[in-house]
């Protein structure tokens, strides 16, 4: 194999993936074996990191969850060369956590996801660092690089596209693991293999997403059931429906490829008209006529069956709802039993009424007056002021009548004085009746 291919597996050439590929010196320092970590730790984590993730986005690039060392040599082989650091790379993601042996995630699992999980990831680590331990003080060599692994992150990036089939769709239907396959690879444009498909199918079924079951046929097809929440097993209803429907997409294709046939008859038969065959053109008109009492037996038969679909929807929303009413009477049973009945409600509601009626007169005496004697001593004592206030006025006005007549006396006492010598006085001038008095003295001639 040339320096540029790569496995089949691994689909991703490491010169997309990294720009040092083509760099020598920097290359074939990555490609040498690991130097003790105390020595140059900054070193030794920079090279760790860059076969860390070009292990991930290679596998990433196909979605392929397993791979070997054997397969990392041949996809990342370099002028020959194979790199000699990545059994060291393998440990350290064993030890985060990062992947898992295939062997260990194909054995029988634990009754729980969590138990699975505690057992790989927190047991079996502590006995595989002990069992390292031994073996480099013994000098042993414990990779083996024909052993598969399973990149967890992989998977799960895998499992999540799965899971997204039951977000768009209705959840808890069947589906094939072919049908699951296809899906991934319209959804990333990438090509999945079907075996990838099965081990993330393993791995959800164990965290109670999906649920596995062959089918009663003679085929034996592996059926899928997808729930966003816990899944339940799979039911022989749930199967029976799978089937028909199943069956009505086959009708579908079926009479679709028989409308393209009728076409083709139909322009068969005005080339043969065109050209004078009039015996070919009524052959192919046989023909046609045939076909279309085929297409309107199948179109029969593709409604039957669509509404048979219908109904079994129906009875299994009747089915659910007849299991929500007998819930709700459970509960009202309950309810009735801790002394839920017509006399107490009656009882509480009178409670109630009486309460409120309580209620209401509290309101009323709290709305009233606190001191009703203080507010008719205020009106008393502001009708006091307004009796003093007209006093005042007229007394004013009565004060100033008095003036006016003193001064119309004086007035005519003057006026009587002057006239015993009135051709030595001038006139004087008269007063005003308002009080504005203008007196002169009489003025010698």
């Amino acid at each position: 194999m040339n320096d540029e291919n790569i496995s089949n597996n691994l689909l991703l050439s490491p010169e997309k993936v990294t720009e040092y590929w083509n760099q020598e010196e920097r290359m074939n320092a990555l490609f040498s074996p690991f130097r003790s970590k105390s020595a140059n730790s900054q070193d030794w984590i920079s090279k760790y990191k860059f076969w860390r993730d070009l292990i991930y986005k290679s596998l990433k690039h196909t979605m392929q969850c397993t791979f070997s060392i054997v397969d990392l040599n041949e996809a990342f082989k370099r002028k020959g060369c194979v790199p000699l650091c990545l059994d060291t790379v393998i440990e350290e993601l064993l030890r985060h956590d990062e992947i898992i042996q295939e062997t260990d995630f194909l054995k029988e699992p634990c009754e729980t996801w969590t138990a699975w999980s505690v057992d790989t990831f927190l047991r079996k680590p502590i006995s595989w660092s002990f069992y390292k331990m031994k073996t480099h003080v013994l000098g042993q060599n414990t990779i083996n690089t024909e052993v598969k692994y399973i990149h967890i992150p992989v998977m799960q990036e895998l499992g999540d596209i799965i899971l997204s089939i039951a977000e768009i769709k209705k959840n808890n239907v069947l589906y094939s693991v072919s049908e699951i396959t296809e899906y991934c690879k319209i959804k990333t444009k990438k090509q999945i293999s079907e075996d990838s498909v099965k081990l993330v199918l393993e791995w959800l079924r164990r965290k109670r997403k999906v649920a596995l079951g062959k089918s009663s046929d003679s085929n034996n097809e592996l059926l899928v059931k997808i729930s966003t929440h816990l899944v339940t097993e799979i039911t022989e209803v749930e199967e029976g429906t799978y089937k028909l429907v199943k069956q009505e997409n086959k009708l579908i294709k079926e009479i679709e490829f028989m409308e393209q046939e009728k076409l083709n008859i139909l322009n068969e038969i005005k080339t043969h008209m065109a050209k004078g065959l009039r015996q070919l053109a009524k052959t192919c008109l046989k023909r046609k006529i045939e076909l279309e009492k085929i297409i309107e037996k199948r179109s029969q038969v593709l409604a039957n069956l669509h509404i048979l679909i219908i109904n079994i929807e129906d009875a299994h929303s009747n089915s659910a709802i007849l299991s929500a009413y007998k819930t709700g009477s459970e509960i009202l049973k309950k309810m009735e039993q801790k002394d839920l009945t017509q006399y107490s409600v009656m009882d509480v509601m009178d409670n109630i009424n009486e309460l409120l009626e309580e209620n209401r007169e509290i309101n009323v005496v709290l709305s009233e007056t606190l001191n009703q004697d203080s507010d008719t001593e205020l009106e008393r004592e502001l009708a006091e002021l307004m009796n003093e206030n007209d006093a005042d006025i007229s007394t004013t006005f009565a004060e100033s009548n008095s003036e006016i007549e003193n001064l119309e006396q004086r007035l005519n006492n003057l006026r009587m004085n002057g006239s015993l010598s009135l051709e030595n006085t001038t006139t004087l001038p008269s007063v005003s009746s308002h009080g504005n008095k203008i007196l002169q003295e009489p003025e010698c001639l």
